[in-house]
């Protein structure tokens, strides 16, 4: 592996201390991880384009079990997965297009399930910050932050960018979010890795919010995801903007998807192109050793630090299973979307998530213009 050398979004503060705040290398299991700070934000650039509101977030979700919800997803269908102690939860992305957020509790955590699909951006944050002593609950700003989602808070209508994961604006400016790892991955691929998880049902869902059926309201029942034609176009976002971007890779292919992760004031976009054909990554970025994960046929990414107890691991894919990983040292096997060892001599350890950003390659770039991009 060669040191990235990445220059990242370092505005002068320890970008660092998202990671380092969390204590040693190795996170307790489902302990959420502080992202690190966003760089100084023009308040202007945030735009306003709806009213607030006009997408409603979720706030009482409902779900079905794994056999319910096979009568209304399909096998390719993308959806967030989410386990926090012990449960595991599916939110289909089509119903998260009409709705942006959704105000959870999992595995006795209070979370937020985030996606944008202007920028084809999912994140799971904890809904609790240092500032406030009550979960926050979260809505759609309608506004906009370099065509990306902003939320608010509903107990003090501070204004929160989805990719930075901070407050910019209002009482808990400068408040940060801590994330709990999650995946964007396909329907089949979940099912069978998770056949206890609940899954957030579209027919309730719908019910729910009387959503009807497209020909009467174009935000829908929730079976076809509305946005589906704009991730095959070339549009980026509804805001025009000269976006910087990586002038080899990327420079004509805005919407090429991404995973990007941050890490010691550092940022770096690894494009699912060149995951694809590498679908196991040992590298260093900062100096601190990174292991990044990516599943072709489901299109599911992961990235983590490759520590344990203080020295660095270096992993392989099973060649009975690519969910499975192995690491050279001890030989221990290790779930790819969880981190968790699960054989071996180091059975129950725990990798350390870092913050894994799949996006449109504008989005990112848009949010880390300084950003490094893997690959040739």
């Amino acid at each position: 592996s060669t040191d990235l050398n990445v220059q990242g979004e370092n505005d002068g503060r320890d970008v660092s201390a998202g990671l380092e705040e969390t204590g040693p290398s190795l996170v307790a299991a489902d302990q959420p991880v502080l992202v690190p700070p966003p760089p100084l934000v023009d308040i202007d650039d945030i735009r306003p384009l709806l009213a607030k509101d006009s997408i409603m977030a979720i706030d009482d979700p409902r779900f079905v079990d794994v056999s319910q919800a096979a009568a209304f997803m399909e096998d390719d269908e993308r959806l967030i997965g989410v386990i926090i102690n012990g449960d595991a939860q599916a939110y289909p992305v089509p119903i998260l297009s009409n709705h942006e957020i959704v105000n959870d509790v999992i595995g006795g955590e209070p979370v937020a399930i985030t996606w944008c699909p202007l920028c084809f951006s999912a994140l799971v944050f904890s809904r609790q910050v240092e500032d406030y002593d009550q979960p926050l609950t979260f809505g759609v700003s309608g506004s906009l932050l370099f065509n990306t989602l902003v939320m608010y808070d509903r107990q003090t209508d501070s204004l929160w960018s989805q990719l930075y994961g901070a407050a910019l604006d209002g009482q808990l400016v400068d408040n940060r979010l801590a994330f709990f790892p999650s995946v964007l991955t396909e329907w089949k691929a979940w099912r069978e890795q998770y056949p206890e998880s609940q899954v957030l049902s579209k027919p309730l869902t719908c019910a729910q919010f009387r959503c009807g059926t497209y020909a009467t309201n174009p935000r829908g029942s929730y079976d076809i995801d509305p946005y589906e034609s704009y991730y095959n176009t070339a549009e980026e976002g509804v805001f025009e903007r000269q976006i910087p971007r990586d002038e080899g890779y990327s420079r004509n292919r805005p919407k090429e998807r991404v995973l990007g992760i941050r890490l010691a004031g550092q940022a770096i976009a690894f494009p699912y192109r060149e995951l694809a054909k590498q679908p196991v990554i040992n590298e260093l970025v900062g100096g601190r050793p990174v292991l990044i994960w990516f599943d072709p046929l489901s299109e599911t990414g992961a990235a983590y630090l490759r520590e344990y107890e203080g020295r660095p691991l270096t992993f392989r894919s099973s060649a009975d299973n690519p969910q499975i990983l192995i690491d050279n040292e001890s030989g221990s096997q290790w779930q790819a979307t969880t981190g968790l060892a699960i054989e071996g001599p180091l059975q129950g350890g725990r990798l350390s998530p870092l913050v894994a950003t799949p996006a449109f390659a504008f989005g990112w770039y848009a949010y880390f213009p300084t950003s490094a991009t893997y690959g040739p």
